[in-house]
């Protein structure tokens, strides 16, 4: 049995974890703060700007997607499907042509794969749709989504904004509030008979992500048969509901295939004094009580980029990797970190570690540094996740690839 100890508790920490747990062998998973999911969409974003299927294979051999492998990400999304349908919260959707969701803000979003109440929402399906909101909840506003969709193209039947069924509703509410609520089944019968007399011949309705926690997917499909129409859901201003839920489905099944989680603790890379260098031997966990040390046969990075903590942005600027300080690739001279139109690619975006096809760190030199540290997710640098639209399908298929070279 391997023992693996991974960093950090986002989709790929996380997704990295059941891998390994899942082969049999010991994972303890180390982390600062929760994870960014409950701040996603909960989709799985893997080329935006064309087809993925097509445009991967065109990609610079040093990109993320290359070094891990096609063969990686497919087996990463067969896994994924695999964990989200046992878990009864299905992802549609195909590495060959992208859905197109609406988001809040009326954008359009090109995605692989998205939950079954969010996939729904295609744009591309034909069928008419009437955008609602829901009388005080907070952060999304139905004619403001309509209106940019129809700037945009898309035809928008109507909006409406529908009631909520309680005595009190002198205060706002948030998502996940209404999700609480939504989970109840006396609560979805006393929302379809106040919601159902005015939907009357609207086939497709979109609502904010609210329909529940626990259970969305039977939430999703009781309130459907209950008011006779097509449900889908829009994301919202985090937390984000789809994110969350997401990540209470992989820290669920986690626990339940025997993860030990650590978390609140910064950690800081131990080396093995016996290797000459070439072997790390864990991490030093600083706590309340004092520095602990865990040991493990394999480390794996996975803490994120700049916005995650992975990275740290100095003053005098230098960029520096949070954990073990390895070799970061950036421009030197913080004037080179942006452009000037936030509306462009920004630099800094592509900033992280260079690895090579076994998701090893490498020096100046192009060596890999320590035989058993392994980098996945945003960590790499070569891509700017954010405009190739790619986050989630990296972090899917560089934890995958990293699990397969630690384990043998």
């Amino acid at each position: 049995m391997t023992e693996v100890l991974i960093v950090g508790a986002g989709l790929t920490g996380l997704f990295a974890s059941l891998l390994v747990a899942e082969r049999g062998n010991a994972v303890t998973l180390v982390a600062q703060g929760r994870g960014g999911l409950e701040l996603s969409h909960g989709c799985i974003d893997i080329w935006g700007r064309a087809t993925p299927s097509r445009a991967l294979s065109r990609l610079r051999k040093s990109h993320p997607y290359r070094l891990a492998g096609t063969a990686a990400l497919h087996a990463a999304l067969e896994f994924f499907e695999e964990i989200t349908q046992q878990a009864e919260y299905p992802f549609p959707g195909s590495i060959s042509r992208n859905l197109h969701l609406p988001t809040a803000l009326g954008a359009i979003h090109p995605t692989a794969l998205a939950p079954q109440s969010l996939a729904q929402g295609d744009l591309f399906d034909g069928t008419p749709f009437t955008l609602a909101g829901i009388d005080n909840l907070r952060d999304f506003y139905p004619q403001l989504a309509a209106s940019n969709l129809r700037r945009a193209g898309i035809a928008v039947q109507s909006v409406l904004d529908l009631p909520i069924p309680l005595d009190d509703t002198r205060h706002d509410f948030y998502t996940s509030d209404l999700a609480h609520l939504f989970d109840k089944s006396n609560w979805r019968e006393e929302v379809a008979r106040v919601w159902k007399p005015q939907l009357i011949g609207i086939k497709r309705l979109g609502l904010p992500a609210v329909l529940g926690l626990r259970d969305p997917q039977h939430v999703l499909e009781d309130l459907q048969e209950r008011l006779g129409l097509t449900l889908f859901e829009i994301p919202t201003l985090p937390p984000s509901l789809p994110g969350l839920r997401l990540e209470v489905i992989l820290r669920r099944r986690a626990l339940n295939t025997g993860v030990h989680f650590i978390e609140g603790p910064r950690v800081v890379g131990r080396i093995d004094g016996r290797s000459d260098g070439r072997r790390v031997s864990g991490v030093v966990l600083q706590t309340v009580g004092g520095p602990r040390v865990h040991t493990a046969d394999v480390v794996i990075l996975a803490t994120g980029g700049i916005l995650n903590g992975g990275l740290v942005f100095q003053q005098d600027g230098r960029v520096q990797e949070s954990v073990f300080d390895l070799p970061v690739n950036y421009d030197q001279g913080r004037g080179y970190w942006t452009t000037t139109s936030p509306l462009d690619s920004q630099p800094y975006s592509g900033y992280g570690l260079l690895v090579n096809d076994l998701m090893q760190p490498l020096d100046a030199k192009g060596a890999p540094i320590f035989e058993n540290l392994y980098v996945a997710g945003g960590l790499l640098g070569g891509a700017d996740r954010t405009m190739e639209g790619s986050r989630q399908g990296i972090d899917l298929a560089t934890a995958y690839r990293a699990v397969e070279v630690a384990l043998g």
